[in-house]
């Protein structure tokens, strides 16, 4: 039985009240202890103490209003009264009305308890980001301007409250596995180290090393998430957060599946070298007898590509004493015997990882959970700290779609090992067209970040297609998910059609050939504010969004139209000045303004691009978009 605030006495309410006003002021007062700020920021707010913070006199409201910027609030808390500034204060926490959100009959607003928990949690949310901030600014090479694009990027991360499902039970539990265990799914074929969401392996050789130390040294690791799909007919286990963990154990143990196929095939062409047992007994001198079979050396590039061992390093800081100094620069397969000091008791190296030990990795797993639950829960294991962006919990969570598959493959964040065809095949059909797209992407300054090609990607695909019924244009994020969650639900969806999919990723792909081929038509200030050579997100999408849409009416003579008009969209991209304060109302405001002139420059008809969209793809975000700056959504 759940207990909601009517269901409180009166006591009972006071003490949650001074309870939650007491948090509230602590987490405004630690928000207002800033020198550095988010470039979006008028300025930083004088320090206060949390008893500065009064609830009984109003002095709330100043206080909140000081480190409002912080809290990234969708519209500004205005200062002309208690009762506009608590209204709008109630629309950005959820509410529908002023009365949901405080009494407003006393001299001084009281919020209610519910306003008050929601407003503590936008204030731990906060300081949360307000770490990314300061971690950022302070890296080596930070700066305010890279540290603000964090900032944005972790705010936008995060889940909409409106997105929300009711909380509902799920078929998860938490356990802790001994190493053995994980080899003997990869072992017996019941692990899946890269499902189709699953990028390439990005660890590079150092950090495999550290992690095995950490092993050796007895250090725990973090939880392994596991995910066995209740409709999935191999049962195997999916790898959702830990892959490169889980790659690095089996590659230094030299139990890789991808290894062990190459070695056995080896060792079928070769059987009088013996190449499987040395590889399990003695690596260094399986080494020596692949150069002499093949004449090529094993060299580390090597070794990543085919998954097989890798060394300890030779460093004496990190492996020092006893237990650690004869470890240094050796294979596993030198080292099995060797004693370790493991939970004060003296074992083996193999019982370590092959054997009984008393080291444990924690897991989790997931089982006939439905993708809606499994949505919320990882946002919430996102929110206490695992490292999952929203692009990796989207791409887990509508895996099973090709359209999400597809995005993931045109914008170079799936496994490059893999091939297109096993992942998204209905983008075979043009993958000649669509291949550079890759590249392109990788070219406008974004480099290898997580998935952040595929969120610009996603970003403006859901742009074009998602028709928007609501009163106001959502955030990047739920805007994408209403897309995907709109495919995965209609299983007659165009979407789901392999060859609508090709066609959407030819059309932008071309649309961004012809955007990236014609540099002469974007102002270097306008590219990302400060005359640089990089792209900002904003400026990226408005200005590909507009290429795209004019494409669509006239595929065939849109690069005639750039050529002809190209010094009229180069005068007009000097003027387009990104907003200062990006919440999602000015990020649309923007997109559509940059978008909505070049279609107009390039003497294209939106609403014939509507409809050319609308017939090919089955839906069309033209209208919804261009509804941003016509002024027809309500306020």
């Amino acid at each position: 039985m759940t207990t909601s605030p009517s269901d409180l006495d009166q006591d009972e309410a006071e003490d949650l009240a001074t309870q939650l006003e007491g948090d509230v002021a602590e987490i405004l007062a630690a928000l207002s202890i800033t020198i550095d700020t988010p470039t979006e920021f008028d300025s930083s707010s004088a320090p206060f103490d949390a008893m500065d913070v009064g609830f009984t006199d109003g002095s709330w409201m100043t206080r909140l209003a000081q480190v409002q910027s912080w809290l990234r609030f969708e519209d500004p808390l205005p200062d002309d009264g208690a009762e506009p500034f608590v209204r709008s204060l109630a629309a950005s926490l959820g509410f529908s009305t002023i009365a949901e959100a405080a009494d407003m009959s006393g001299p001084f607003p009281r919020l209610s308890l519910t306003a008050l928990d929601r407003l503590r949690q936008r204030a731990e949310t906060a300081n949360r980001m307000q770490q990314v901030f300061q971690d950022e600014f302070d890296a080596e090479g930070g700066t305010r301007e890279s540290a603000t694009r964090y900032w944005l990027a972790a705010w936008e991360d995060e889940l909409d409250p409106r997105d929300e499902a009711p909380v509902e039970p799920v078929s998860a539990q938490a356990h802790t596995w001994k190493i053995e265990e994980f080899i003997g799914l990869a072992r017996e074929q019941e692990l899946n180290l890269a499902p189709s969401y699953q990028r390439g392996d990005v660890w590079l050789t150092g950090a495999r090393q550290m992690l095995i130390e950490s092993i050796l040294r007895g250090i725990p690791l973090p939880s392994v998430i596991l995910l066995m799909p209740s409709d999935a007919q191999d049962q195997q286990y999916e790898v959702v957060d830990g892959k490169q963990r889980l790659t690095s154990i089996l590659r230094f143990v030299g139990k890789h599946p991808l290894a062990i196929e190459r070695v056995r095939a080896a060792d079928a062409e070769f059987p009088e070298n013996k190449l499987l047992e040395l590889f399990n007994s003695d690596y260094p001198k399986f080494k020596k007898a692949w150069k002499a079979t093949y004449h090529i050396p094993l060299t580390s590039k090597l070794e990543e590509e085919y998954y097989f061992p890798f060394k300890l390093r030779t460093d004496e800081r990190i492996l020092a004493g006893q237990w650690l100094e004869p470890l240094r620069g050796k294979y596993y397969t030198e080292i099995i015997n060797h004693p370790i000091r493991i939970a004060d008791k003296d074992v083996p190296i193999r019982r370590l990882f092959e054997g009984h030990s008393d080291y444990r990795i924690p897991i989790i797993l997931y089982s006939r959970a439905n993708q809606k639950q499994i949505h919320e829960v990882f946002n919430l294991y996102n929110k206490q700290g695992t490292h999952l962006n929203a692009e990796e919990i989207r791409n887990a969570i509508y895996h099973e779609l090709e359209f999400t598959r597809a995005i993931l493959v045109a914008a170079g964040d799936s496994d490059p090992r893999t091939d297109v065809g096993k992942i998204a095949p209905a983008l075979l059909s043009d993958w000649t067209g669509i291949q550079h797209l890759q590249e392109t992407l990788r070219g406008y300054g974004f480099g290898d970040s997580r998935y952040r090609c595929t969120k610009i990607l996603s970003w403006i695909v859901a742009t074009l297609l998602v028709e928007n019924r609501s009163e106001t244009m959502p955030s990047t994020a739920r805007h994408i998910d209403t897309l995907l969650q709109r495919i995965q639900s209609d299983r007659f969806d165009p979407l789901r059609n392999a060859e609508t999919i090709g066609a959407v990723f030819s059309w932008i792909a071309n649309s961004v050939e012809l955007h990236a081929g014609h540099g002469e038509l974007w102002s270097p200030v306008f590219r990302d504010g400060t005359a640089g050579a990089k792209w900002q997100e904003l400026q990226l999408v408005g200005s590909i969004i507009g290429i795209a849409v004019a494409a669509a009416v006239d595929p065939d003579g849109i690069e005639e139209r750039i050529l002809s008009r190209g010094a009229n969209i180069y005068a007009a991209s000097r003027q387009w000045k990104r907003p200062t304060k990006t919440q999602t109302k000015t990020q649309w405001e923007f997109i559509a303004t940059i978008a909505s002139n070049i279609v107009d420059l390039l003497d294209v008809d939106a609403t014939e691009a509507s409809v050319a969209i609308r017939t090919q793809f089955g839906t069309s975000g033209v209208d919804s978009l261009w509804a941003v700056i016509d002024n027809d959504f309500a306020e």
